[in-house]
């Protein structure tokens, strides 16, 4: 399990996340949902230890994570960013086993783990061109496999990814491709956390979804229970309607045009 407890983060005069507790399943998916300026990435950057001076406790496998040297802490958990910036025309071959630097395995396995998830990813068709030459959408599934070749080898324990907003400016076609690829990471004892802009996407692939608004969580839980109407308007202050798809019994939302202001009871005082 890679758990957080009450964490709160503020920069100077600034409450970015307040009393915040997550956890992330081995084996399951976890979507994180909320409004523009809501710290769902400032949430993820803390999780992942890039952010320090956070208040609260953050605990992967049973240890802390302060614990874990920067190299252990490579073994368990994998972050993928909003976007990734590369100023040399390496191939995607090499992009993808970059995933690898820090295992002391074979050139043998490493080629093996990286030809796997080429293969899984769609990223083996242009193994040999250079990344600058890539779309977007090609970009984010070659860092989406880098990301993956970094947890992809069986251990004993669970492995984790977080994934902020990996879908983002992506076409519907690339945003299910995703998603379907990180839900089928989950079989491998591996538990993913993502950041998700599209509700509709979020429930449809989620195990969990915690909203958050203002650096609070607004609410959390089986990903089914808590896509209501009240739970979505209050979080993103707008009117909704939640219908249920008949063909896989899945909600889905229609936003109408109507919008009111937020809760004075999620306000932060500051």
């Amino acid at each position: 399990m890679y758990q957080a407890s009450h964490l709160s983060y503020r920069v100077r005069e600034k409450i970015l996340l307040h009393d915040v507790s997550l956890a992330i399943a081995p084996g399951q998916f976890t979507a994180v949902v909320g409004p523009n300026g809501a710290g769902k990435s400032t949430l993820l950057k803390t999780m992942a230890l890039e952010y320090a001076g956070y208040h609260g406790d953050i605990v992967i496998n049973g240890k802390s994570a302060k614990a874990y040297s920067p190299r252990e802490l490579s073994f368990v958990r994998a972050v993928l960013p909003q976007s990734t910036t590369v100023q040399f025309a390496f191939t995607v071959e090499q992009i993808v086993a970059l995933g690898r630097h820090g295992y002391r395995s074979s050139r043998k396995e490493n080629e093996a783990i990286v030809d796997e998830v080429m293969a899984l990813t769609g990223t083996d068709v242009f193994r040999e061109r250079s990344y600058l030459t890539l779309s977007g959408g090609e970009k984010q599934r070659v860092q989406l496999a880098r990301v993956l070749v970094q947890v992809w080898e069986e251990t004993l324990y669970p492995r984790y990814m977080l994934l902020d907003e990996p879908t983002s400016s992506l076409d519907i076609a690339q945003q299910q491709h995703i998603f379907s690829l990180a839900k089928k990471v989950c079989e491998r004892n591996i538990g993913v956390m993502a950041i998700v802009h599209d509700l509709n996407q979020a429930v449809l692939f989620a195990d969990h979804l915690y909203f958050l608004r203002d650096g609070k969580l607004v609410a959390s839980g089986s990903a089914h229970d808590v896509f209501t109407k009240s739970i979505i308007e209050e979080t993103f202050c707008c009117r909704v309607n939640v219908y249920r798809d008949p063909c896989n019994n899945c909600p889905y939302i229609i936003p109408e045009r109507e919008v009111f202001a937020p809760s004075p009871s999620l306000v932060i005082e500051k």
